[in-house]
């Protein structure tokens, strides 16, 4: 069977109509920031669906090791599941584009791996962000206040005044909405290597962008990559977010792309319900 390995935030009636869906064709591990609105009691009613498992566990700030983390727990929660053949990775905004029948024949029996993977040595801007120290999971990057804005901004010019420079390889950056098979999972976990990176990534802006890229360097995994991204979304149009917020004026752009999922949508929207329909049809 295939899983779905999602993180969510926010909106419960969301984030259930998302899961009943999909659990009805594939087994369902969803971590709910413990910071959200979403309360324990409903998280309990998520895990009482059939084919979901649901926690409550870590306070994600973005960007730090916590989202990364949460997502790791989940793919360990699903290799406990002897069904569990592929896995997915996605944010309770993403949808597949595909029938269901056609997304489950479309990776039975797949053995490769599915991701975005882009040379860090083509973007220089990109070094800062793993040879400095970061510390999101202490310190939300992401809160307007100056109290925090100044501290961010200080922690960084100290460094660079004081050249500090980690001594950390990182060869590859790429979105961590991917898909992969179960070996694949289990060798990122359990591999020491693997949790030397992870434990290196911990002051990392945004290590969920590097780990999986560069866990399977060097190894048989490296020659099943393929770099393609699965998720359709669209960065150029930042009135609507970045990524952009979907809407039905995106659907031909999506049944273009090749992609097998689409983010992000709302699911309270007619893109969302047109989706669905299809997903349902198969």
């Amino acid at each position: 069977m295939q899983a779905m390995i999602i993180t969510a935030y926010k909106d419960y009636d969301a984030l259930s109509r998302v899961v009943r869906a999909l659990s009805a064709h594939a087994l369902c591990f969803v971590h709910v920031d413990a910071r959200s609105a979403i309360t324990p009691r409903q998280v309990a009613q998520l895990d009482a669906m059939p084919g979901v498992r649901a926690i409550r566990r870590r306070k994600v700030n973005w960007g730090s090791i916590t989202h990364l983390q949460a997502l790791l727990d989940l793919c360990r929660m699903a290799l406990c599941d002897p069904r569990v053949s592929y896995l997915h990775l996605m944010s309770a905004q993403d949808f597949p584009i595909l029938p269901a029948h056609a997304f489950i024949a479309r990776f039975e029996g797949e053995t490769r791996i599915f991701m975005q993977r882009l040379r860090t040595a083509d973007d220089p801007e990109l070094r800062p962000r793993y040879e400095h120290y970061h510390i999101m999971h202490l310190l939300n990057y992401r809160d307007p206040s100056d109290r925090v804005q100044n501290w961010v901004g200080r922690i960084d010019r100290w460094q660079d005044m004081l050249h500090v420079r980690r001594k950390i390889s990182l060869p590859y950056k790429g979105l961590v909405w991917l898909s992969l098979p179960r070996d694949a999972a289990q060798h990122a976990l359990s591999d020491p290597a693997c949790r030397r990176l992870l434990r290196r990534l911990a002051t990392t802006y945004i290590p969920e962008e590097f780990f999986f890229q560069n866990a399977f360097l060097g190894t048989a995994f490296e020659k099943r990559i393929v770099d393609c991204q699965l998720h359709f979304s669209i960065w150029d149009d930042p009135r609507r977010g970045l990524p952009a917020m979907l809407n039905m004026g995106d659907l031909e752009r999506i049944d273009a792309s090749g992609c097998v999922f689409a983010r992000k949508i709302d699911a309270h929207t007619p893109l969302f319900d047109h989706l669905l329909e299809r997903w349902e049809s198969g």
